[in-house]
């Protein structure tokens, strides 16, 4: 599945697909199985991938630039809203 995140035409036009349902991500924070996980671009940089891992009850855990640069963001912390 793919859809858009945002639309501005020439000025955000992010969009996502859907690669899988039952990835596994280990971060500082902790393991998370069953995770969701995207592939995220834009036309508006074509270069730039990044893949997106989200946990149940959580949000997102990990984010990896997968071409186009080298960046990684990994959950370190978390508080369940009260």
């Amino acid at each position: 599945m793919a859809y858009r995140q945002e639309y501005y035409k020439g000025q955000a036009e992010d969009a996502a697909q859907v690669l899988s349902l039952n990835q596994r991500a280990k971060v500082p924070f902790g393991s998370f199985d069953q995770v969701l996980r995207t592939k995220e671009y834009t036309p508006l940089e074509p270069s730039v991938v990044e893949h997106k891992f989200y946990a149940r009850g959580v949000g997102p855990v990990l984010a990896v630039t997968v071409s186009g640069g080298s960046g990684r963001e990994e959950l370190v912390s978390f508080r369940h809203a009260a």
